[in-house]
């Protein structure tokens, strides 16, 4: 049973997709304004606006490359990191929380994660189907406390 439902996940990536399988919810409330897919333009653009550039390096092996950005003003967040294809396409965002701010109810419904733990590391993965002509994508928030995340990731599934 499909439906249509809108995604605001990890950085705010506003996605509108048909999901075979329901996963996130509308998190984490707010909106850096980044999305899967964007060219490096845009997302520098973007983060200008909000963070300072920390590092940069080229990836050898896939010829893409990949950044730390320092958000200058936000309560719950305090890096985040992109990575670019080879393209120039923004294909991998990562954000670190702050210390116990943000927990993973807030990031998806936990009934529809799978989620792993060893008693001490705690991960929640949800996956968003292809439609729309969107790609497929997947959210990862992980950490060591059972309530609050450490960081989330949002990035394209393989095989799209």
């Amino acid at each position: 049973m499909t439906r249509r439902f809108a995604v605001n996940l990890f950085l705010g990536l506003a996605l509108t997709t048909q999901c075979v399988s329901a996963v996130a919810k509308d998190a984490p409330g707010r909106s850096f304004g980044l999305r899967l897919d964007m060219t490096e333009e845009a997302v520098h653009e973007r983060l200008r606006k909000i963070a300072t550039q920390e590092k940069e390096e080229k990836e050898k092996e896939e010829g893409g490359e990949q950044e730390v950005w320092i958000l200058k003003r936000d309560a719950k967040y305090s890096y985040l990191i992109v990575r670019f294809s080879s393209e120039h396409r923004l294909i991998l965002i990562t954000v670190v929380a702050r210390p116990q701010r943000v927990r993973y109810s807030e990031i998806g419904r936990l009934k529809d994660a799978a989620k792993a733990t060893d008693g001490q590391n705690y991960s929640y993965k949800w996956k968003v189907e292809p439609g729309n002509g969107a790609r497929g994508y997947m959210v990862t928030a992980r950490g060591s406390h059972p309530e609050f995340l450490t960081s989330y990731s949002v990035y394209f599934t393989a095989n799209d």
